[in-house]
């Protein structure tokens, strides 16, 4: 029980919140029944990353070496548990050497893997809204790789995933591929630079933003 003593003092937070902003009364059985859902899925989530390394599989080992599949964006997520937001980041190749760069800084969620799905989500989004209909998705999170591939069933991302079947209904071509974090170093810069403005914004450009300049040389080596 002690476990989900930070859950539930984290959800009252944001029935507090609700409240005040939103005017949205949830009840207080409410309240410790959700973070006691996403208690479990945690600690469940924990276990699956524990027996499935995200860091070695044949395919991490594969992707540097392998020549990319084009269009393709590439998403990653940065989030911490004591802070106010969480950074995502993406990187959209539509051709080699031609990039687009995308940082996003959005209101804290929590398990992390909501945060991992809103990243996707958004870097859908802005390909669809670009004109790209086929797109090829790469992320470093296997448990969001997996839960999309197999369709597995969360309780707790049911809005995500109905945003997610609404979205893809958009494309003509779809995938969603494993890489490792290794091959993902582009797009975990922008979701770490995002999170650490601790703000809620968007950026897309197809140049760097002056608060990653200095990193500009691992972009230009990738």
């Amino acid at each position: 029980m002690l476990a989900c003593f930070p859950w539930v003092a984290w959800f009252i937070w944001k029935a507090r919140n609700d409240k005040v902003f939103n005017g949205k009364d949830i009840l207080p059985p409410d309240t410790v029944n959700h973070s006691r859902q996403e208690a479990e899925e945690w600690r469940v989530a924990q276990v699956i990353q524990q027996i499935v390394p995200r860091t070695e599989t044949p395919d991490s080992r594969e992707d540097a070496r392998s020549k990319p599949c084009l269009p393709r964006c590439q998403v990653d997520t940065s989030w911490m548990a004591n802070s106010e937001v969480f950074g995502g980041g993406f990187v959209l190749e539509t051709e080699p050497e031609n990039h687009l760069y995308s940082s996003i800084g959005k209101e804290q969620v929590l398990p992390p893997l909501h945060a991992e799905f809103s990243s996707l989500l958004w870097a859908m989004k802005y390909s669809w809204h670009l004109g790209f209909i086929s797109m090829n998705f790469e992320s470093d999170c296997l448990q969001l790789v997996n839960l999309i591939n197999d369709e597995e069933e969360w309780p707790s991302l049911v809005s995500e995933w109905n945003e997610f079947v609404h979205l893809r209904s958009y494309f003509t071509s779809f995938s969603l591929s494993y890489i490792s974090r290794k091959s993902n170093v582009r797009a975990d810069l922008f979701a770490k630079g995002a999170r650490a403005q601790n703000l809620n914004f968007s950026h897309v450009n197809a140049l760097i933003p002056v608060w990653l300049t200095p990193k500009a040389n691992l972009f230009e080596s990738s």
